[in-house]
């Protein structure tokens, strides 16, 4: 029996912008995302992605509607949430003077990880990641791909139930996005942590994603299996639906 581990329910947000100006980054979005899933959250830019994710981990407030995480009110219960769950954000920091075996230790001693455990989780994850033989370089002479994996591995220290990953692959090479996108799989299948992922790569999105949600302005388009929205909306593919979605051109109710 599947379990709901995020769900909303018309949620919205407006920003101010100026003197009697507002921007509707969401409007009125009710989803269900299901432990184990790996979920895509698709949507040109501007489409509401960032801001949707912001709210689950509590870096924003809703305007209006609810958000549960783990169950818990992301307004109310936000400090049960937040050891729970991780967020690599695209454009996340690292610290450069630190080597890349001691951001993931540090990183995971804020989080108050025994070191027995820290040190096993550090190797196994170094190991993933292929940075084992670069463990005790600083990360200030990584190339953009590499200091990904160490945010990638660092996301992972803690053994969140649930990641969010904003363009995880970004800047790394045709293998080291394959070792990533091998590990989202795993930590999916085998551990039953849940992933939502944004990226425009839709033959990623294809290859990883169990559902999808596609946003579009601020309103949630379409949601479901790639292969299902394919039949719904008569594409040859997802990008067809991504496409028509976005432009309302070729998708047919």
């Amino acid at each position: 029996m599947s379990e709901t581990v995020i769900r909303t329910e018309h949620l919205s947000k407006t920003f101010e912008k100026g003197k009697a100006q507002e921007v509707r980054a969401l409007k009125s979005v009710s989803l269900d995302i299901q432990k184990g899933e790996v979920f895509g959250l698709l949507g040109p830019n501007g489409a509401g992605k960032t801001t949707l994710i912001r709210i689950l981990v509590g870096l924003l407030t809703p305007t209006s509607g609810r958000a549960w995480v783990l169950d818990r009110d992301v307004v109310e219960d936000i400090d049960y949430i937040r050891p729970r769950v991780a967020l690599l954000p695209q454009e996340a920091g690292i610290y450069e003077r630190l080597t890349a075996r001691e951001n993931l230790i540090y990183y995971g001693g804020l989080y108050g990880i025994p070191d027995d455990a820290l040190q096993e989780r550090t190797d196994r994850l170094l190991d993933i990641v292929g940075l084992r033989e670069k463990e005790d370089y600083q990360v200030r002479g990584f190339s953009g791909g590499m200091k990904r994996k160490v945010l990638v591995a660092r996301a992972l220290i803690i053994e969140p139930q649930i990641v969010f990953m904003d363009e995880p692959t970004t800047g790394i090479d045709t293998i080291g996005a394959r070792v990533v996108r091998n590990m989202l799989k795993k930590i999916s299948s085998e551990h039953k942590q849940t992933v939502i992922l944004t990226t425009h790569d839709l033959h990623e999105v294809e290859e990883l994603c169990n559902r999808v949600g596609i946003l579009n302005d601020g309103n949630l388009a379409a949601v479901g299996k790639p292969s299902a929205l394919e039949e719904e909306f008569k594409a040859a593919n997802l990008e067809e639906v991504f496409t028509g979605l976005v432009t309302g051109e070729g998708v047919y109710d």
